[in-house]
């Protein structure tokens, strides 16, 4: 979109994947608003992936993402509450829909399901399914929901 650069890349020999496309967000039922979107996946935190939707104008937002929520999604309903993906039915079936929701605003984009599906691919080729509890520093990210002052045994 625009000469956009989109594809998928590794960064530093391995260590996390990137995926850039030009998508759009879906207003009224019609994909409407061009957005840059960029996933990013980090083997170090292998349960999710980062999104950030950029507008053509205006600042971008991060979300993270459950992976195979978003796997799933490709081809099924997945998800419920804040993130949601879906498949497009009929004769758009290369698309899938993505809902995100927090409490001021609601966005719903509209995913290319071969591009995405190729990218999650390769991060489970990085780190395989149900092998994500074996990479994940459990200290950090249990540390990362507690506030220091909650934290057990301080």
């Amino acid at each position: 979109m625009n000469g956009e650069q989109t594809g998928a890349r590794t960064d530093r020999a391995g260590e996390s994947s990137v995926l850039r496309l030009g998508i759009r967000r879906v207003l009224d039922g019609v994909p409407l608003q061009p957005v840059r979107a960029e996933f990013r996946f980090d083997p170090a935190s292998p349960m999710v992936v980062s999104a950030t939707f950029t507008p053509w104008r205006g600042r971008g937002v991060t979300w993270r993402i459950g992976r195979e929520l978003l796997y799933r999604g490709l081809y099924e309903e997945s998800g419920e509450g804040d993130v949601q993906a879906w498949p497009v039915r009929g004769e758009h079936a290369e698309t899938a829909w993505l809902l995100l929701e927090s409490r001021t605003s609601s966005a719903v984009f509209e995913l290319p399901v071969v591009e995405l599906e190729e990218w999650l691919d390769a991060t489970y080729g990085m780190v395989p399914e149900e092998t994500e509890g074996d990479v994940l520093d459990w200290d950090a990210f249990l540390g990362g929901l507690l506030d220091d002052r909650e934290r057990p045994g301080d």
